[in-house]
C-alpha cells in the first residue's frame, strides 16, 4: 500500500474536519487515536462501528506496541486501513505527539426512551457542562463505577471532541451518551423509576440518604451556574456533599466521582 502524501487527499480533510463539532455532527462521526485505544476498538470490533482505521508506518514504528500494531493491522480483513505519510498523519489530528495510528468510528445514536425500557443501571445527568476536561474525567469515573449512560442537556460541551476523548483514555468505548432536545424530556426517567438526585449547595440531604435499592439519575451542573431551575424544580432530591467551610465548591469531575463511588460502595458489597 502507497502512503498518503497530500493534504488535497479526500481523507485527509475528512479526518481533519472532524476536528471541528460542525463536521463531526454531519458525519455522525469522530475519531479515537492511540496504540491502547486502538487495539481495544479492535478487541470490541464487532460492537463498534469503525469506518476505517488511519495510520503512520515510521511514527507506529517509533511508539511502544506501535510495531505490534503493525502487524495486527496487516491481518486485518474486514475493516479498511489507510497508511498516512507522517507528516500528513501530523497535520490530520490535533495532538502534539500523535502516536501514528487512529480510528474513525460512526457516532453512534440511541434513543433514551428505548434505552430506558428495562434498564436498570444508575445514571449522570450533565447540565450544561463545559469544561472538555472534566467531561472526560466524568467519563472516566462513570467507568469505573458501573454507569453506563450519560444523558446531556442543550449546552453541555461536546463528548466527541479530541481533547475529551483523549481525555477519555478509551472510556467513551464503554459509555452510552445521549444528548437531549428538551430538558423536559428528563421527565422520562421519573417515568421509568429513576430519582433524580441534584447536587446543590442549597441541598439538604447528605450522600447518606441514598438508597442501594433504587434507581438514580445524578444531576451535575454547570461549573459556574450549578444544575439549572428547571431541574432542581423537577428533582427527588437535593444533596450536598459535607466538606469543610474553607471551600464553597468542589470541581464537578471531583463531585461527581466521589457521589458515583460512595454509592457504588453501597451497591458492590
Amino acid at each position: 500500500m502507497e502512503a498518503i502524501f497530500s493534504k488535497a487527499n479526500e481523507n485527509v480533510k475528512f479526518i481533519k474536519s472532524l476536528n471541528e463539532k460542525k463536521f463531526r455532527n454531519k458525519n455522525k462521526a469522530f475519531y479515537l487515536e492511540g496504540v491502547k485505544v486502538v487495539n481495544e476498538i479492535l478487541d470490541k470490533e464487532e460492537a463498534i462501528d469503525i469506518m476505517f482505521i488511519a495510520y503512520s508506518k515510521s511514527i507506529l514504528l517509533a511508539t511502544n506496541g506501535g510495531e505490534e500494531l503493525l502487524e495486527r493491522l496487516s491481518n486485518l480483513k474486514n475493516i479498511k486501513t489507510l497508511e498516512f505519510e507522517e507528516k500528513i498523519f501530523e497535520y490530520m489530528t490535533d495532538t502534539v505527539n500523535p502516536q501514528g495510528v487512529l480510528a474513525v468510528i460512526k457516532m453512534p445514536e440511541y434513543n433514551l426512551k428505548d434505552i430506558l425500557a428495562g434498564y436498570n443501571k444508575n445514571i449522570v445527568v450533565l447540565d450544561k457542562v463545559q469544561d472538555l476536561g472534566n467531561i472526560g474525567t466524568i467519563v472516566r469515573s462513570c467507568n469505573a463505577f458501573d454507569v453506563e449512560m450519560i444523558v446531556c442537556t442543550l449546552g453541555t460541551a461536546d463528548v466527541y471532541s479530541p481533547k475529551t476523548l483523549r481525555s477519555t483514555m478509551g472510556a467513551i468505548l464503554n459509555t452510552k451518551v445521549i444528548y437531549l432536545d428538551n430538558i423536559s424530556e428528563l421527565n422520562l426517567l421519573k417515568e421509568n423509576g429513576y430519582s433524580i438526585v441534584t447536587t446543590s449547595l442549597q441541598g439538604t440531604e447528605n450522600l447518606n440518604i441514598l438508597s442501594e435499592n433504587k434507581k438514580f439519575a445524578f444531576v451535575m451542573g454547570n461549573e459556574a451556574n450549578g444544575v439549572s431551575d428547571e431541574i432542581v424544580n423537577m428533582s427527588d432530591l437535593l444533596v450536598k456533599i459535607p466538606m469543610t467551610d474553607k471551600i464553597e465548591s468542589l470541581n464537578v469531575g471531583v463531585a461527581t466521582s466521589i457521589i458515583l463511588y460512595e454509592q457504588y460502595k453501597k451497591t458492590s458489597r
